[in-house]
């Protein structure tokens, strides 16, 4: 990879890390800690705490994280380019938190409302941040170093039961019951916003060639550099021997692919359709 490509990379994820921080600094502190709402997490924690003493949001959520990462270092569960990455965007969570989304103004309208779109701009902006190959830290990182300690232990059921804890505790701090439906509310939008944008960004497709000029198909896709799979086949009709070309490939480049591909053989049938899973091979997952 030569340098300009790896610093246009690096500078991609860092502007999304950005987007991401601000998104997600803007559903905390414009919509979601005005109304009394606590979603769970480090960012519910800390709108509690501000709420209690007024202690800042962003640096509550740092200083959340950084005995963790700490212990991260100490016992080496992960790379030290993991630990720097949540570092650096826990860092600059609480510098947009604190410093600032505050001179953005508060939405002061209908609170479900305020739980919603809270719900939306947190979703997007973690899916950014996880995009921009980073993570916020909070309670996920302590799940991680849970999983570490005990491979076989639940850790999914364990991050649900402190964000329940979290959800829980706000309306018995706020004194207000509507406070926890609401909490409810933002983390399930949150939860389907963030899965909804990982899943499209993480989104491959399956194409089917099954071509009278197998070779010359192979050949053009082969030049294109995309990695295909020839399998033989065999007419259902004429009982024939051919080969079919199979390729994983994201959507844009299924589109160039068949393109080139009408070019060689505009005879050829193509078959393009949506895969569940795409791991292996040079694919991996965004998160």
């Amino acid at each position: 990879m030569s340098q300009k490509i790896k610093f246009q990379k690096i500078l991609f994820l860092v502007i999304l890390n950005i987007l991401g921080t601000i998104t997600y600094a803007i559903g905390i502190n414009c919509f979601a800690a005005p109304h009394n709402i606590a979603p769970g997490g480090a960012s519910g924690i800390a709108i509690l705490i501000n709420y209690i003493c007024g202690f800042p949001i962003g640096t509550f959520v740092f200083l959340f994280n950084v005995p963790l990462l700490i212990w991260i270092i100490m016992k080496k569960y992960f790379p030290k380019a993991f630990v720097l990455k949540t570092l650096a965007t826990t860092a600059l969570l609480s510098i947009v938190t604190d410093y600032l989304v505050v001179h953005i103004p508060v939405y002061q309208g209908d609170p479900l409302l305020a739980s919603m779109f809270g719900g939306v701009l947190m979703g997007v902006g973690l899916a950014l941040v996880h995009l921009g190959a980073s993570n916020t830290g909070g309670i996920s990182l302590l799940g991680l170093i849970v999983q570490k300690l005990r491979p076989r232990f639940p850790v999914g059921g364990l991050i649900s039961f402190l964000n329940i804890v979290v959800v829980m505790a706000s309306g018995i701090i706020y004194k207000n019951i509507e406070s926890l439906l609401y909490a409810v509310v933002t983390v399930y939008i949150s939860g389907i916003f963030m899965d909804k944008i990982l899943d499209q960004a993480a989104a491959k497709n399956l194409m089917i060639v099954i071509s009278e000029c197998t070779d010359k198909v192979r050949k053009a896709l082969v030049e294109s550099q995309k990695g295909i799979t020839i399998l033989k086949g065999e007419g259902g009709y004429s009982s024939r021997n051919q080969r079919i070309i199979l390729c994983a490939a994201t959507k844009n480049d299924c589109i160039s692919m068949e393109k080139t591909i009408k070019e060689v053989d505009d005879q050829s049938l193509i078959i393009i359709t949506e895969a569940c899973k795409v791991e292996g091979k040079g694919f991996k997952h965004v998160v």
